[in-house]
């Protein structure tokens, strides 16, 4: 019976074994799923929809091909749709139960788009020549859009593969159970072949022989010396050293089998996963957070912020050493621009001029994108110069203005010693208020108001209280004292005088953590000389003279000052004051009077 269970168990063993390594190799299923299809493309931009990316789990495998170049690109699907627009466009989408992917063409009033190359919206872009292959993890809510070049019909061939799940959860507990089988087996044929060696076999009950008669008395030998005398010096077969060895050799190979099999299962992908699975991730579960609570996602991610303001500052910094506005229009509007475009036409014509603030790209100390799906959408972003850390810091208000657009910078403020509010973190971002909230200590139109009348009359305003004036170092640069100042310096039949306007920049107001405001106002401070008696010559100096080509005039002369300038604005009720934390300044214009 001991040999029989030794058999039965050694049985088992490989049977069990056999089945663990067939679910990794003859019952194992496909590497991949992979859904494709070739259709007729009569639109100029195809979308692959979020759902057609999520039918499979794991690491999508993107191959687009079927026209001379191909572009594709990957963003949250909001602004894959918006980017499309009214235009003509194919969506594919896949069936789960069959695999089989469908097009459905989406008639629009655009038959033709520009480039998708380049865009702030997408997280990644690709382009190639006939074919585009890519992989990534996409996540749920990201959809894929691709193209030929914008006029021709897009790429009819896509290709979608999904890795299926290696794991082969009874791989382990079967070779394991085997192993532990194969061991018992064993023990229990070591154990029976112990036993049938001490017994050497059945025994028969021998009859009883008849006494031998005594026979004399014989010498006596010693035990040992007679047993010398008749056991041979080597019997054949009996060799104790070669029955050692072949021993050592049946015990080795069960246990070099033993540890093979046992490290084929160690793998985690051989054994069930308990807990119900692996944790979501964390941005899966901001984003379930957010949905739940209504929040809408910010403009941008960190991805994206980074490589937008690494073009801005690449931009301002090529536009600044070629003194090219067309270059610097690219990636710079409104004040942003209007300082710097002037700031060229200095430098054009005297070479000795100060080049403008400069723009870095990073490190980014602080960003608040706006909470949004619509446009226009804007950035705060603050940088502070990684090699000189005595240059203050700049804040930088980033505008999209439609989706097929690119960020560009509207204001670039130096910051003042002041303490910032603190804000919401970039992954969370920030409402943005409208011109006439009523929450605030002023609404953002009634700030620019009250500042314009402290820069007119300084602490007479009636609005004086409700700003820190003490730490403002911007009002000796242009408040009354600044003014009356500039008045006196003119001599001769001349008079001069001031105006306040408003600039060119958007009044943008984005929320705080304790639900007051930043806000960006822009101001033009146009001073005009006019002479006061007829044929009177004024000479014209310094940057009026280079923005004019003028060196004297008869007729009088403006010159305009651009102002950009960044506020914090308390709640309503607070006993806070409303603090300026960052202005610039400098000449935008300056022509003669007709």
């Amino acid at each position: 019976m001991r040999f029989v269970a030794a058999i039965v168990s050694f049985v088992l063993a490989f049977v069990l074994i056999g089945l663990g390594l067939a679910q990794r190799t003859v019952f194992a299923g496909p590497d991949e799923v992979v859904a494709e299809a070739t259709f007729d493309s009569e639109a100029p931009v195809a979308i692959i929809d979020e759902e057609a990316l999520q039918a499979f789990d794991g690491r999508q495998t993107i191959d687009i091909s079927g026209s001379d170049q191909v572009i594709a690109a990957y963003g949250r699907s909001e602004d894959v749709t918006a980017w499309v627009g009214l235009a003509t466009h194919t969506v594919l989408t896949v069936d789960e139960e069959t695999g089989e992917v469908k097009a459905k063409l989406v008639k629009g009033e655009e038959t033709t788009v520009p480039s998708a190359i380049g865009s702030d919206l997408w997280f990644a872009e690709y382009s190639g020549e006939s074919a585009v292959s890519f992989s990534a993890n996409i996540p749920e809510g990201i959809s894929v859009i691709f193209m030929a070049d914008g006029t021709q019909p897009a790429p009819d061939t896509v290709s979608i593969s999904w890795p299926t799940d290696p794991r082969t959860p009874w791989t382990g507990p079967l070779i394991v159970a085997g192993v532990i089988l194969l061991l018992l087996g064993g023990v229990l044929y070591f154990w029976a072949f112990r036993h049938w060696r001490k017994t050497r076999g059945p025994r028969r009950k021998q009859p009883k022989q008849p006494k031998e008669p005594k026979l004399p008395r014989q010498p006596r030998y010693s035990n040992r010396k007679a047993a010398k005398a008749v056991r041979p010096a080597n019997p054949a077969g009996t060799d104790s050293s070669a029955g050692r060895r072949s021993s050592r050799k049946m015990i080795a190979i069960p246990v070099v089998l033993v540890g093979s099999l046992v490290f084929t299962g160690c793998s985690a992908d051989n054994w069930p996963q308990l807990g119900g699975g692996s944790e979501p991730s964390v941005a899966a579960s901001a984003e379930a957070d957010s949905t739940d609570a209504g929040i809408k996602d910010p403009a941008v991610t960190e991805k994206q912020l980074a490589r937008i303001m690494d073009e801005v500052a690449t931009v301002a910094t090529e536009a600044d050493a070629a003194t090219s506005e067309d270059l610097l229009a690219t990636r710079f509007e409104g004040p942003a621009y209007e300082v710097r475009a002037a700031n060229y036409i200095m430098r054009r014509a005297d070479p000795a001029q100060p080049l403008p603030q400069a723009i870095v790209g990073a490190p980014i100390a602080l960003s608040l994108p706006q909470q949004t799906d619509a446009w226009p959408r804007v950035v705060l972003v603050v940088v502070q110069d990684a090699d000189d850390e005595t240059v203050v810091p700049t804040a930088v208000m980033l505008e999209q203005a439609t989706p097929r657009e690119n960020y560009k910078a509207q204001y670039a403020v130096k910051l003042q010693a002041t303490e910032f509010p603190d804000v919401a973190a970039s992954t969370v971002g920030a409402v943005r208020y409208s011109p006439d909230n009523k929450f605030l200590k002023l609404a953002p139109e009634e700030v620019f108001a009250a500042y314009s009348d402290i820069l007119l009359v300084g602490a007479a305003s009636t609005y004086a209280e409700q700003f820190d004036l003490e730490t403002d170092t911007f009002i000796g640069l242009a408040g009354p004292d600044a003014r009356a100042a500039r008045a006196a310096s003119v001599s001769g039949p001349a008079t001069l005088s001031t105006a306040l306007t408003a600039g060119s920049g958007s009044r943008i107001a984005l929320a705080t953590d304790n639900t007051g405001a930043i806000i960006t106002l822009s101001f033009n401070d146009t001073e005009t000389i006019t002479p006061t008696e007829a044929n009177a010559t004024i000479a014209l100096l310094g940057s009026v003279k280079l923005l004019t080509g003028l060196s004297e005039t008869k007729k009088g002369v403006n010159v305009t000052y651009g102002y950009q300038l960044l506020f914090y604005v308390p709640p309503a009720g607070s006993d806070e004051k409303i603090r300026l934390l960052g202005a610039t300044e400098g000449v935008i214009s300056a022509g003669e009077l007709p």
